[in-house]
């Protein structure tokens, strides 16, 4: 339905009576206020107040010719959505219309005409006032033939237009912002496309979205529904917008929960895909294992770049590895990832990626960069040479007020957060080689070479199985040498000796070069008090100084360098001191467990029993058990008795245990907790090996746990009812049941 912002007067007023409400650009509800007619002026003010507008559609689109002001204005905003401003000019008032009816639909919000003004001298109009569909408060009716459901705030959104002398129309005055919460609804309640058919008018797209299409969610969920029936062990969770549209995905192996159990001290979340632009908002959670190797601990498609997203992306993920925070974690410098650390995980440390914040600099400081070429070497001395808190403080401030940095807003974040990043300041704790000031000297940079800037999802989902196919080979090569290869010595340090029977091979080949490098060193001792030693160690193949504590009362022993810190095994500089000072072994509290060949031997069986709240872990427990015990008990004859046997008396003391205690508030069948039946089917997604088993899942419909009432992604998103059977919705979040249901 076209709208005329010619229409005569008195057909304005046959508008507001009109009976066809299907052709009327107003809803039933909408009137003509009034008209102003002032005595000193000879123009005519019409108001009409309306929910909704069917924005002129067939009349102009969006190709519609649109001329800046002679001032150049610059119209593109974030995100590519052209931004009204005050003095953009355009051919006719219907192109202006059309303008700010296309922002608001990229923004999401209702429109409505506010006021227009005519001429009383020709009948032409002069301005109108458009306003977001909220303007004005609620009136009181007892009668409402079709009630709005955009509530009034009485918001000031919008845009006055005005015609100029040569008539063309000019944005006059724009307010952009709202005093409301901007709701997609808004728009299609305004234009009265919500009972129209999904395919008339396309839908703006927004967050993952752009990045995920109709096919590529089908076979996201193929592969989350085969890798769960494969191990049931594997987690995964859909976040949900308020229109059922897919904001958020996180997905974690059963290999990733387990080693977190082992690696669970350092865990970092990795944002660089989605701050570097990456087409597809790739965030992996990341940690480390004992053969120094990148371990995935979870993935993630973040939608929106938010606390929000990070707060359920945390919250969700501590979920899935039992509730037990990592000791450390690392990220990047932003705000909203501060924000959502603090929320989840208040008792954890927080460190910055250091190489992040060093990549930072050029964006922040090429002015001091280009205009002086010490002040690197003056960043790197604050930081790297610092060997106390005082002596960090001094140096910073001398470099601020040397540069002119003091009221750098970047500048003054980074000595706001200097325990978190400033290696003076991590102390007591090692981040096992996370931060390094290179990303392609991290272990996070593992996975670079697996995805590229403009990889589309399928291209995603070949290089992660790719990726996951050869991190499998790479630990169980480097878990063969450890355990089957005693690695080769290369001096006479007892040091070196008691390392080669403690860490992995890989681990090992690291300390070997630190004690190899004490021949480069030379010692000086600095100064002495009752408790500790200050040493100078001249490092001639670095070409440094640096100053070791040592205090042979509690054997505590700390170098500038911060190797334990960062790496999490003692540097050459270290392992100087303690041989001049008679020490012969490496301190066992330098000795992280983490590094050594037994960090996932028998790892706290007991705890992890104690831990086993979920019904769903102990039969996967048991399960793991019985396969162990079928390969051994069907060796011979004898064992395969045995087993039998045993097996059959056990049954017998369970079964008359679970009779005899009927007040057990558990389930009586493994489908409540979500086992769906399944038979055979082929699933293409899966990983190469799981690909070649079949299987098929009942289909059944997603059912949200308080009302019974269907859920399912809106329009192009309906294959999430090929969702785990018995998959239920727990604040907007698809979590399968098996991962969400508590027993006692």
């Amino acid at each position: 339905m076209e709208i005329d912002l010619e229409l005569p007067s008195s057909d304005q007023e046959k508008l507001e009576s009109g009976v066809n409400t299907n052709e009327c650009i107003m809803d039933s509800a909408s009137e003509l206020r009034g008209i102003d007619e002032a005595a000193s002026s000879c123009l005519v003010e019409e108001v009409v107040e309306a929910c909704g507008l069917n924005a002129i559609e067939g009349v102009i689109d969006g190709g519609d010719k649109v001329e800046e002001s002679g001032v150049g204005v610059d119209v593109v905003g974030e995100g590519g959505i052209s931004v009204p401003q005050n003095g953009l000019k355009f051919e006719t008032k219907e192109a202006a219309y059309a303008f700010y009816r296309d922002y608001a639909l990229s923004v999401g919000f209702g429109i409505t005409i506010k006021a227009s003004r005519r001429s009383k001298k020709n009948g032409k109009f002069i301005d109108v006032k458009i306003a977001c569909s909220r303007f004005g408060s609620k009136r009181e009716s007892s009668v409402s033939v079709n009630p709005r459901s955009c509530t009034k705030t009485d918001c000031k959104a919008g845009m006055h237009m005005k015609r100029t002398e040569d008539e063309k129309w000019v944005i006059y005055s724009f307010v952009k912002e709202h005093n409301h919460e901007i709701c997609k609804e808004d728009y299609d309640n305004a234009t009265g496309r919500r009972n129209k058919q999904s395919g008339a008018v396309a839908r703006p797209k927004k967050g993952l979205q752009l990045a995920l299409d109709e096919d590529d969610v089908k076979v996201m969920l193929e592969y989350f529904m085969c890798m769960q029936a494969e191990n049931s062990n594997f987690f995964y969770a859909i976040d949900l917008d308020h229109e059922k549209r897919m904001r958020n995905v996180f997905w974690i192996d059963a290999k990733g929960r387990h080693d977190y159990h082992s690696f669970c001290d350092v865990v970092f979340f990795d944002t660089f895909y989605v701050s570097s632009k990456y087409k597809l908002p790739f965030v992996p959670i990341i940690g480390v294992n004992n053969h120094f190797q990148f371990v995935l601990l979870g993935c993630a498609l973040i939608g929106e770049h938010s606390a929000s997203s990070f707060l359920w992306l945390m919250h969700t993920w501590l979920k899935a590895v039992g509730g037990q925070a990592p000791k450390v974690i690392i990220t990047d410098q932003e705000r909203f990832l501060n924000e959502a650390v603090v929320d989840v995980f208040p008792d954890t440390r927080h460190y910055y990626s250091l190489w992040h914040v060093f990549s930072k600099i050029p964006e922040n400081l090429s002015a001091v960069m280009n205009q002086s070429e010490i002040f690197m070497l003056k960043f790197n001395k604050c930081i790297y040479q610092s060997q106390t808190d005082e002596q960090f403080e001094k140096r910073w401030w001398k470099m601020v007020h040397r540069f002119e940095l003091r009221e750098d807003e970047w500048v003054h974040s980074l000595y706001e957060n200097r325990i978190k990043w400033v290696p003076t300041f991590i102390r007591d704790t090692s981040l096992a080689g996370m931060s390094t000031t290179e990303r392609s000297g991290s272990v996070a940079s593992f996975f670079d070479k697996y995805i590229h800037r403009e990889a589309v999802f399928k291209e995603f989902m070949e290089q992660y199985k790719a990726f996951l196919e050869d991190g499998y080979e790479m630990e169980a090569k480097a878990e063969f040498e450890t355990q089957n290869k005693q690695p080769a010595l290369r001096s006479l340090s007892s040091f070196e000796k008691q390392a080669s029977t403690l860490y992995t091979d890989a681990v090992f080949k690291k300390f070997q070069v630190e004690v190899l490098g004490v021949v480069s060193c030379h010692l000086q001792k600095e100064s002495e008090d009752e408790a500790t030693i200050n040493f100078r160690v001249d490092d001639f193949e670095e070409r440094q100084n640096f100053l070791v504590s040592w205090s042979k009362s509690t054997m505590d022993i700390c170098c500038i360098c911060r190797s334990f810190e960062y790496r999490g095994f003692l540097c050459k500089h270290a392992i100087l001191v303690l041989q001049m000072s008679g020490v012969s072994n490496i301190p066992s509290r330098y000795i992280l467990k983490r590094w050594t060949k037994g960090a996932k031997i028998n790892q706290a069986v007991d705890k992890v029993s104690k831990s086993l709240h979920y019904r769903v872990q102990r039969f996967n427990d048991l399960c793991k058990k019985a396969i162990k015990l079928g390969k051994e008990g069907s060796l011979s004859k004898e064992a395969y008795d045995i087993a039998v046997r045993t097996l059959e008396e056990v049954l017998e003391n369970c079964v008359g245990l679970n009779n005899s205690v009927k007040s057990v508030l558990e389930p009586n069948t493994l489908d409540v907790l979500g086992f769906p039946g399944f038979e055979e089917e082929n699933c293409d997604n899966c990983l190469a090996k799981s690909s070649k088993k079949k299987r098929t899942y009942k289909k059944k419909k997603v059912y949200s746990e308080a009302g019974g009432i269907k859920i399912g992604l809106q329009e192009s998103y309906q294959q999430m009812d090929q969702i785990n059977s018995r998959a239920h919705h727990t604040d907007n979040c698809y979590i399968p049941q098996q991962d969400t249901q508590e027993v006692v």
